[in-house]
């Protein structure tokens, strides 16, 4: 489910999920993973960046409501949907970089999508604007 697109054409302000609902289900995967031994945490394959924002805000959650727990760092990846360079919700790689900086990832990048040599040119531009480290992992490139 996604808190930015509607799944109905006929009433695009429609939302099946709340922002709050998406939370807790991050916030129920993350008692799982830390139970479970985690070294680093990866919210990715984010074409939706207010669902990104949801799972950021879970995890800051979580580490304030659990101190026994030691935070872990935290990877951020974004999916370029074509070469519009744009996610499927229209955001450039700057704007996206701006709407997750805030929960100072340790790396922050992009994956699915493209092919390597067409991502090449959105990380450099990711790159240009972020302040921690970069990563990318593309598949195969588009059919």
């Amino acid at each position: 489910r996604t808190l930015s697109v509607s799944p109905s054409v006929e009433n695009p302000a429609f939302r099946n999920i709340t922002f709050m609902e998406v939370v807790d289900a991050y916030y129920k995967q993350l008692s799982g993973l830390y139970d479970g031994g985690v070294d680093i945490l990866l919210v990715e394959t984010i074409f939706d960046t207010l669902n990104a924002k949801a799972a950021l805000f879970a995890i800051d959650k979580f580490a304030d409501e659990h101190p026994e727990y030691e935070r872990k760092p935290v990877f951020v990846s974004g999916t370029i949907v074509d070469n519009s360079g744009r996610t499927l919700s229209g955001q450039t790689t700057e704007a996206f970089w701006v709407s997750v900086s805030h929960a100072k990832p340790f790396a922050v990048g992009l994956n699915c999508a493209l092919g390597a040599s067409d991502m090449k040119k959105y990380v450099e531009r990711l790159g240009k604007c972020a302040d921690c480290f970069i990563l990318c992992y593309p598949n195969a490139g588009l059919p």
